[in-house]
């Protein structure tokens, strides 16, 4: 395994947490006291912080991370934010996810009355759909995000250039990986410009530096 100082130490921290089993436990995320306890259905992980990806999400003080214990992953690219036991949320929103096509064309397939509950086999197109999606049981959204894992893995291809989008905190963390190509460098720099400065900017990802970002992406994620 390559020494790769901060970062090897979050992604082998972080599966630990997902690794670890047990019974059913709560949890709130560190240094919140307003955050509602939630049980977790899949182990007594415990979140290390309260899931906020800088440059993508803040996760609210209404709500909780709650990690999948069992993720075969090395950390969670969709992750679940409960705000009780009966309501929690999915960030990136599953709806419309193509990684759940297969479910979605198979009427047997043990997961396809919980997609079609929720309404995931298409983008939510109503405030009503939005809701719904919105508020999944928890135990459903685990569910949900377990099965979204076992087929995630990023290829060059989509609308940005990379596919599914990546998250720019992952992209930082896959730059201290190795060295970088000066194209992977450009890449680089421009996501550690965006997050100093806090402005908002959407990215293409394209050329020999994407394909080099990706490579580095499915290291990060632990995905073969």
């Amino acid at each position: 395994m390559r020494t790769i100082g901060g970062s090897l130490r979050v992604a082998v921290t972080v599966a630990a947490w997902l690794s670890a089993s047990g019974c059913a436990s709560t949890t709130e995320p560190a240094g919140s006291s307003k955050s509602p306890l939630v049980e977790n259905p899949t182990g007594s992980c415990s979140a290390p912080d309260d899931g906020s990806r800088a440059g993508y999400h803040s996760a609210g003080g209404d709500s909780v991370w709650v990690l999948d214990c069992q993720n075969p992953l090395l950390r969670e690219y969709w992750r679940v934010f409960a705000r009780s036991q009966e309501s929690a949320y999915v960030m990136p929103r599953p709806d419309g996810e193509p990684r759940l096509t297969s479910i979605c064309n198979d009427g047997l397939h043990e997961l396809y009355a919980l997609v079609d509950n929720y309404g995931l086999c298409h983008p939510a197109g109503s405030t009503a759909e939005v809701d719904r999606v919105n508020n999944m049981v928890v135990s459903d959204a685990l569910k949900i995000t377990h099965f979204l894992h076992t087929q995630l893995r990023f290829e060059v291809g989509g609308g940005l250039g990379i596919s599914p989008f990546p998250i720019p905190s992952d992209i930082l963390d896959a730059c201290v990986l190795d060295a970088n190509s000066s194209d992977l460098q450009q890449i680089c720099d421009r996501e550690r410009d965006r997050a100093e400065s806090g402005q908002d900017i959407g990215f293409d990802y394209t050329g020999p530096g994407a394909i080099e970002l990706v490579a580095r992406l499915n290291e990060l994620y632990g995905i073969p």
